[in-house]
């Protein structure tokens, strides 16, 4: 009788956790639902755009950007080939899983800039934030060599600073959108720089960058951008567009485009002069980006 009894209380208590241990599965399996959306962009860049997607903590993030001269003259130039290019060198590390710094190096007027990237939300895959959203401050120095043109620029004339506020959101496997608000002043302009009509004082631009992407193949996309900015000083507006194409190729992405700016940093981009898209005044341009993850 004891025994039967001792067996039915045991039985009993192996019936109770195993109702408690899945109901801790159920609960687990719920959680692990939802969960950050993952590649709403596949790199750092889309196109000339700071986006939101992170890197991860020890990741470190390798880029090279070419924007070439414009078409317009087509095969006497090689269609802006032979004309020189806007290259941009940059590297980006992952302090976390949403904090970066990076730094960088411009061929156009020779700017070194450095900053970081965080991101302050993230989408969710249920419950939680619609979109993600980010902030990227950067600061530039010019260093350009203007003394034989009989033109002095100080230490303190050369600084640039840009902040931009990149939000974004997947739609669905194939389609995403950017947003990218954009601040960027310069301490000193002058018509030797590579800017739209410049001055010579210091000057303030904003614009609001936006960008979409849809994924036409596994490893294929479609890229569009379109950048209006506002220049404070004489009152206009420049405006930039884009198309372009990103192919994912193992631990590479590689990004064809063209473009009627030659900007590869938040500040040119949102200051340089865009070319007439009627007139033939846009370029070829592309850049390659390779991640690795050189500390767990």
């Amino acid at each position: 009788m004891k025994t039967k009894s001792l067996l039915l209380a045991l039985s009993l208590v192996l019936t109770l956790l195993s109702a408690d241990l899945a109901t801790a599965q159920l609960a687990r399996e719920r959680v692990a639902q939802n969960r950050p959306v993952e590649l709403t962009f596949p790199t750092s860049r889309h196109i000339q755009l700071s986006t939101t997607e992170p890197l991860s903590a020890g990741e470190l993030y390798y880029s090279i950007m070419h924007a070439f001269g414009t078409v317009e003259n087509g095969i006497t130039d090689f269609w802006g080939l032979d004309s020189g290019a806007n290259i941009r060198f940059s590297l980006e590390y992952g302090i976390s899983d949403r904090f970066s710094v990076f730094a960088a190096r411009s061929s156009m007027d020779k700017v070194y800039d450095m900053g970081f990237r965080y991101l302050y939300l993230r989408q969710m895959t249920d419950s939680g934030s619609p979109v993600s959203a980010g902030v990227v401050l950067t600061a530039g120095w010019m260093t350009e060599d203007y003394t034989p043109l009989n033109q002095t620029y100080s230490f303190w004339d050369r600084n640039q600073l840009s902040l931009a506020l990149p939000v974004s959101r997947k739609f669905s496997d194939r389609f995403s959108l950017l947003l990218v608000p954009t601040v960027a002043a310069f301490s000193r302009t002058n018509p030797l720089l590579r800017i739209e009509e410049p001055l010579d004082t210091d000057e303030i631009f904003a614009g609001l960058g936006m960008g979409s992407r849809y994924k036409f193949a596994s490893r294929s996309s479609v890229t569009v951008q379109y950048v209006p900015s506002y220049r404070f000083e004489n009152e206009t507006v420049n405006q930039s567009f884009a198309i372009g194409l990103d192919m994912e190729t193992g631990g590479h992405v590689f990004q064809i485009f063209f473009s009627n700016s030659r900007a590869l940093n938040d500040a040119y981009l949102m200051a340089g002069p865009n070319g007439s898209l009627p007139d033939f005044e846009f370029r070829f341009g592309f850049n390659i980006n390779r991640s690795f993850q050189i500390r767990q």
